[in-house]
């Protein structure tokens, strides 16, 4: 059972910018707080104008080696990543912290993928060392279980907890709403960095019009590989580059889509994405990672294996009607995978013990 009247703090490496992740620790802090448990969360970095509406729970900024001895007394800690991990260890060994510890993994960590010197070695030989200290290893996606499973050596302790969407989203009514299938709207949004593949986004793009198909493109967030398609495109009338929306704004952008693109190749879970499931907008996306396990090909989104396989399949979405209500339909059904309850469950299993 989830555990009440327990003092539980949360580690993460920064409060600054509002990141999916981020807010699945914070989604995460206000629910143990909602069970009656002191709650509190501990960060070296915090922009409080940037979270403040969004928290129900005491903040706490201080060092790394401040936060291990004021967490010393609690029967719970949950931690994020690198480098809060060997946080609790210190808290472990040097002030005989006698808490619970759970290390909550988002991402796969990118350090044991290559050979990146000595400093990256250390850092992997001392988190073995840690996880052995740790009572839970939950993870994001059965993708980052398998991935990792074999870097920590331990089948034991691991449990799923999967991510949900905002309230906005589990609540929206689709029949309520009035879908245009005929927009030719595409739509995609992220933090754009290098590795995100923006590049697949205005490839599709410009495909759908050599094909006779004149679309509309909604992209909005920033980042240092979306720059440079604002000024390539910036005569574009039917590309609109957005900055940060609200929810509401979000969900209006997504009502007048026919497909949302997902063209990332290396994230283990793309919340954005189940965010347009909620909304019944089709999803395209590559065959790669722990985006397939939400997927039911070619029923609630579609699987492209190349480059142009996406483009073509985005074509087809928006080529047949009939297509897009059937996707659109399923998509809505991934609400029950993802919803509050199967959260609740989940987070059931992991305090069972």
């Amino acid at each position: 059972m989830i555990p009440t009247n327990k003092k539980i703090a949360i580690l993460h490496p920064q409060l600054e910018k509002v990141w999916w992740a981020v807010k699945m620790m914070i989604f995460l802090a206000n629910f143990l707080k909602s069970k009656w448990n002191e709650v509190e969360f501990f960060t070296p970095s915090y922009n409080e104008k940037v979270f403040s509406k969004d928290i129900d729970f005491k903040v706490t900024v201080l060092n790394k080696i401040k936060i291990a001895y004021k967490i010393r007394k609690f029967d719970y800690i949950i931690i994020w990543n690198s480098p809060m991990q060997f946080v609790w260890v210190l808290s472990k060994i040097i002030f005989q912290s006698k808490a619970k510890i759970f290390w909550w993994h988002h991402h796969f960590p990118w350090y044991y993928e290559k050979n990146k010197g000595f400093k990256i070695l250390f850092k992997r030989y001392l988190e073995k060392v840690c996880v052995r200290f740790i009572d839970k290893l939950i993870w994001n996606s059965i993708y980052i279980q398998k991935s990792l499973v074999n870097i920590y050596k331990n089948k034991n302790k691991i449990e799923i907890l999967n991510p949900v969407v905002d309230e906005e989203f589990q609540k929206y009514n689709k029949n309520k709403n009035k879908f245009s299938f005929d927009t030719k709207t595409i739509i995609s949004y992220w933090r754009w960095e290098e590795w995100k593949n923006a590049k697949q986004i205005f490839d599709t793009f410009e495909f759908l019009e050599n094909h006779n198909i004149n679309p509309k493109l909604i992209v909005w967030w920033e980042g240092k590989e979306l720059n440079k398609y604002k000024n390539k495109y910036k005569n574009k009338k039917n590309i609109s580059f957005l900055w940060i929306l609200n929810k509401d704004e979000i969900i209006l952008n997504l009502e007048k889509s026919s497909v949302f693109l997902f063209p990332s190749k290396i994230d283990s879970f793309w919340i954005s994405a189940l965010e347009a499931m909620f909304i019944g907008v089709p999803v395209v996306a590559f065959n790669e990672r722990g985006i397939v396990e939400i997927v039911q090909n070619k029923q609630n989104w579609l699987l492209a294996s190349s480059s142009e396989d996406f483009s073509k399949k985005t074509f087809d979405i928006l080529s047949d009607k009939k297509l897009n209500i059937k996707l659109s339909n399923f998509a809505i059904k991934t609400r029950e995978k993802f919803s509050y309850s199967r959260f609740e469950e989940q987070l059931k299993n992991i305090f069972k013990e």
